[in-house]
């Protein structure tokens, strides 16, 4: 499935970390991205932010999402 926003269970899954954790981290990169509440963060932006390769993380979400 192709998508473009990243949820908290995504981080989740790919940094092994709580659920809590996850929402900080979308909300502490929006904030430094200064985007609004209610603007959704995209897999892009986040793979931006820390130069991840899109390609990498979009393939380990889309075998996440096949289990």
């Amino acid at each position: 499935m192709i998508r473009i926003v990243i949820y908290p269970s995504d981080i989740m899954a790919l940094t092994n970390k709580s659920n809590s954790y996850a929402r900080k981290e979308i909300q502490r990169i929006k904030k430094a991205l200064n985007k609004q509440n209610h603007h959704m963060l995209t897999i892009k932006e986040y793979c931006e932010y820390y130069a991840f390769d899109i390609n990498e993380v979009t393939a380990l979400l889309d075998r996440f999402e096949r289990k």
